[in-house]
């Protein structure tokens, strides 16, 4: 990659320190020219000079050696037009520009999103980005599977942000839409400072789904480039993805290690008690006071996939229920998702225990139960537990910390960890598959 005044000061300031990396002054800093002997940079004013000549010139300099060498200086200039440049970028677009959709979902805000333990994380994240943007988690990277709640929180945080700084210009784009206005630009040349302009005069850019970039090396590239604009910038930058960004490939290295410079933030599959509180909130949206709540317990217990589908569940049964002109109540129900939902979808009542899954699996596996529980790791009892866990998990009503303390683990995150490396196992494994199908078969 060709070394320009920019790149250098990004790979810079990612080699300096968290408070360093976030100073104020630093991000007030335009590069100017780079050679082998000189990193030429402009600041605003003295004493943005000073400040940065005492606290950061030596951590610079330091950086400096080690990318370019050590006869490479860092000159600082003083021109307080710098600060003006935003300003005065002239473009015969600019108010087409302006006028822009923010793309947001007016109906997707916070005080619609269902707070649980699968996703509170995401959320207080979500929250206090929309309250300090440019400042907190600087980018916000959510990510998680399909249906759990990623855009409704990129949505929410955009409209909160619109509602609380309306000076401020809020885009939300598809990693999709992205990618085609950036080739439209390439195809039709002027527009491309238009589009330019349009992403990098964002105050808060939402870009959902940035897991389709994969394998697109000039979209990769011109992203790249608005998100370090928009970073020195102090803009807010949020992301979502299917994946964690360690785990995304045929995406650049760069890009990657970006991505985790602020905060990223995995959102988990719905637990029993927000399958239930989500069901109850869209019974609320539509008016629907007087639904039960046996039927909508019902459904928070045999659907477990994601939001999506936990939706459409409630929207079908009501449908039904008004065709037919029946009253909906559970027996209803039950006839509804047998004919209609895939069996996979319907399984038993979640009446397991957690000793009854460990006494299962222990004979199955012929290990001693009580070892299950037990600190012991040994080969032989990883699996077995990790298996023990993931059902617990998946025919029981019980909480990460409710399995945890049934194992006798003082961190959920290791139920966490066995829950997903199960499901890993099953998806790849014909043979584990199988094996999970009897054990539950036995439970039930």
């Amino acid at each position: 990659m060709r070394q320009t005044p920019d790149n250098i000061w990004l790979e810079i300031l990612e080699n300096l320190d968290d408070t360093a990396r976030q100073d104020v002054y630093l991000r007030q800093v335009i590069p100017l020219s780079i050679t082998s002997d000189a990193l030429r940079i402009a600041v605003p004013s003295v004493y943005t000079h000073d400040r940065i000549e005492r606290r950061f010139r030596t951590a610079i300099q330091s950086v400096l050696a080690t990318l370019i060498g050590a006869q490479c200086m860092l000159i600082i200039t003083v021109d307080e037009s710098v600060s003006d440049i935003p300003e005065q970028v002239e473009n015969p677009e600019s108010e087409i520009n302006q006028q822009v959709e923010t793309g947001l979902n007016r109906n997707y805000v916070f005080d619609r999103f269902v707070v649980g333990s699968s996703n509170r994380i995401c959320h207080a994240t979500a929250l206090m980005v929309s309250e300090n943007p440019g400042r907190e988690y600087n980018p916000l990277f959510i990510y998680g599977g399909v249906g759990l709640g990623k855009t409704h929180l990129l949505h929410a945080i955009g409209n909160r942000i619109s509602a609380n700084y309306p000076e401020k210009k809020v885009l939300y784009v598809t990693s999709e839409t992205f990618m085609n206005e950036y080739v439209e630009s390439i195809m039709k040349r002027t527009s491309a400072e238009g589009f330019r302009v349009k992403y990098r005069r964002a105050d808060m850019l939402l870009i959902d789904d940035i897991q389709f970039l994969q394998r697109k090396e000039g979209t990769q590239e011109e992203f790249f480039n608005t998100f370090n604009d928009l970073y020195l910038n102090s803009n807010q930058i949020v992301m979502t993805s299917d994946r964690s960004p360690d785990t995304l490939e045929n995406l650049e290295e760069r890009l990657k290690s970006r991505f985790e410079w602020g905060m990223v933030s995995k959102i988990e599959m719905p637990e029993y008690e927000t399958r239930l509180g989500i069901l109850r909130q869209k019974c609320e949206d539509q008016g629907l006071d007087n639904m039960s709540d046996d039927v909508l317990s019902y459904v928070a217990e045999i659907v477990t996939t994601n939001i999506r589908e936990l939706e459409g569940m409630l929207v079908r049964l009501i449908a039904q229920s008004t065709i037919l002109k029946e009253e909906l109540n559970v027996d209803f129900a039950r006839q509804v998702l047998n004919d209609v939902a895939s069996p996979a979808l319907i399984p038993q009542r979640k009446t397991a225990t957690a000793k009854g899954i460990q006494t299962v699996v222990s004979e199955y596996f012929g290990v001693d139960a009580a070892e299950l529980v037990s600190e012991k790791r040994t080969k032989e009892l990883v699996l077995p537990r990790q298996i023990a866990m993931y059902l617990c998990r998946e025919m029981t009503q019980m909480s990460f910390a409710n399995i945890a303390q049934a194992f006798n683990k003082q961190n959920h995150t290791t139920i966490i960890h066995a829950c997903t490396r199960t499901e890993e196992l099953i998806k790849k494994d014909n043979e584990t598959r199988e094996m999970i199908d009897v054990l539950m078969a036995q439970l039930r």
